[in-house]
């Protein structure tokens, strides 16, 4: 498969630098003093990090955090600084549920799922840091800056009868610090490296936001916020509704600049995602951003990832969907505006080897498309999920890993940038493609996990017509085995089958009984109870950072496992994961 390649290349590649990876995408602990941190997702430390000054409530003006550095979105709603993001996302919503009859707030009433806005203003929500990353890498984005900070905070919420986080995502964008006199980004880069190794816990978020520290006070002033970016799951259509998929979503990206004059946020364009419709009515809008992206200065960029399309062509809203990932025109938006003949190969280029490979290239670099390659459901980063440390842990609705097959390889390419930073000027910015196109993968073994039901997309521009087309099914290996189906939630089929404690590609877990757990859930009973009276027994495919699950499943912890490894599950079998039945 394309990511085990993928995935194998890096590894070769950043040889010397595997401890930095290793110690810096699960835990906040790391090998030695001198290496700088990539990635902050342990519970602790981001909630000390969050009661000294870095929860979601420093951005929104006038909303006081509460001691455990975490504010209502009740309260978040009195500040006009929140408003300005969530009106646009309620607006957003308001009009799918015009558009779309069928789309509406829970699971008895509505065959299409919709977001409850109400949480962006309930008493019992709030936004909960979930990361922090080292985005040196980002420094040809950012003019005069080395690179960018990223703090990522996800949507969750605690009532009396039930907590969970949900899928909606707010990533704040903060500058670096400006080069040094010669150039270079080597004090940005030692700005990360923690005083002592064995630093961990709440000590490394307090050392997070020390004077000394990546978060110092002046280093989140909101002077330093480049944008806001939003990411929600908008809608979900259950199995029921898509059998030939195995389930439709779709996941709403909008972007927000900062007004210091209104201290309100104004909605933002996009990076590198073109408005399709106004450029597909629009021929000589169009065929002015095919000239300018044929420039040689502006493929150059495009090659190695560093490319920055005007906003006079960008959307200011993008969609992807899921499942199938870039199978899926909606998440190609380049594809739907240009067609590979308008494109010629570039010759001693890394990523544009032909006229499809501009497009893939292109697409790559939408937020649609990179949000849907080697992603966790339209996702790359949601957060450690502990039991005694996470606010809203809840047996059965908890993944074993915080980010995306995506994101772990990442880790690796800027642990390089930032060690090659400390000693060069200019370290190479190229970034490969997210996922990479090859034409004829060798075929999967049947075994645990593998796909039974392969299908080939028959795509549209709108999603909702995208067909699944049936090809000739797979038999799962195994005397026991069976085929678990798309029809009802597993996407491309799933071979499963006994519990086996002697497969060592295996894990004993639990599978819903769709249609009543679903049914459990549209009657209010709790989580906890239709998990517990609606599941059974499989053998499903384990996984963990080094062996993750095939697209469009997830690692969800497994009962027996350590931290760092699970089960692969469809991702809406997971309550966090889904829209509905929250509500």
């Amino acid at each position: 498969m394309p990511l085990f390649k993928h995935r194998l290349s890096l590894a070769i590649t950043l040889a010397t630098t595997l401890a930095t990876t290793l110690a810096l995408t699960l835990t906040p602990a790391f090998a030695h003093a001198a290496d700088p941190l990539l990635l902050v997702t342990s519970p602790s430390a981001l909630q000390a990090a969050e009661k000294s000054g870095a929860s979601f409530a420093h951005w929104i003006g006038d909303a006081p955090a509460a001691p455990d550095g975490i504010t209502t979105n009740q309260s978040l709603m009195r500040s006009a600084a929140w408003q300005s993001i969530a009106t646009p996302l309620g607006e957003s919503l308001a009009r799918i549920q015009r558009t779309d009859k069928q789309a509406g707030v829970g699971i008895s009433r509505y065959p299409h799922r919709l977001f409850d806005a109400r949480w962006l203003a309930s008493p019992d929500a709030f936004f909960e840091l979930v990361g922090v990353a080292n985005r040196m890498d980002r420094r040809p984005f950012q003019n005069g800056a080395c690179g960018e900070t990223r703090l990522v905070y996800r949507l969750a919420y605690r009532t009396a009868a039930m907590q969970s986080r949900l899928p909606m995502t707010i990533n704040v964008e903060l500058r670096g610090d400006a080069p040094d006199a010669n150039g270079s980004c080597a004090s940005a880069a030692r700005l990360w490296q923690p005083p002592q190794p064995s630093m961990k816990g709440e000590a490394l978020g307090r050392w997070l936001m020390s004077p000394d520290g990546p978060l110092a006070p002046q280093r989140l002033a909101p002077a330093r916020i480049a944008q806001v970016t939003t990411n929600l799951q908008s809608v979900r259509w259950p199995s029921a509704v898509r059998p030939d998929l195995g389930g439709h979503a779709e996941y709403m990206l909008r972007a927000f600049r900062w007004n210091a004059g209104t201290k309100r946020f104004d909605v933002a364009p996009l990076e590198n995602t073109p408005d399709v419709a106004r450029l597909k009515a629009n021929a000589p809008l169009r065929k002015e951003l095919q000239q300018w992206l044929q420039q040689p200065a502006n493929m150059r960029a495009l090659d190695e990832a560093t490319v920055q399309i005007p906003e006079k062509f960008l959307a200011t809203e993008s969609i992807s969907v899921a499942p199938r990932g870039l199978a899926r025109l909606a998440n190609r938006p380049f594809a739907q505006v240009f067609s590979p003949g308008d494109w010629q190969a570039v010759p001693g280029s890394r990523t544009l080897q032909s006229p499809q490979a501009v497009l893939r290239r292109l697409d790559d670099l939408s937020c649609a498309g990179c949000h849907q390659s080697r992603a966790v459901a339209g996702f790359h980063l949601l957060g450690i999920d502990r039991r005694g440390a996470s606010r809203t842990f809840t047996a059965g609705n908890a993944l074993a890993l915080p980010h995306s097959p995506h994101l772990q390889d990442e880790l690796a390419r800027r642990g390089t940038y930032v060690h090659t930073a400390l000693s060069t000027p200019q370290p190479d910015p190229f970034r490969p493609l997210a996922e990479p196109d090859v034409p004829n993968p060798a075929p999967e073994k049947a075994t645990v996990g593998a796909s039974c039901e392969p299908t080939r997309i028959t795509q549209s521009a709108n999603p909702w017509l995208d067909r699944a087309e049936k090809l000739p099914r797979v038999a799962c290996e195994g005397v026991f085995s069976v085929c678990e189906k798309t029809s009802v939630g597993f996407p491309g089929g799933m071979c499963s089958g006994p519990c086996d404690p002697l497969d060592k590609n295996g894990t004993c877990g639990g599978i819903a009984i769709l249609s009543d757990f679903n049914q459990c859930l549209a009657a209010n009973k709790p989580f906890g109870e239709c998990l517990a009276k609606h599941t059974r027994p499989g053998n499903l495919r384990s996984c963990s950072a080094q062996q993750p699950c095939r697209d469009d499943y997830i690692c969800a912890q497994a009962e027996g496992q350590p931290e760092g490894r699970g089960a692969c599950i469809p991702p809406y079998f997971l309550f966090q994961m889904r829209v509905d039945g929250h509500s």
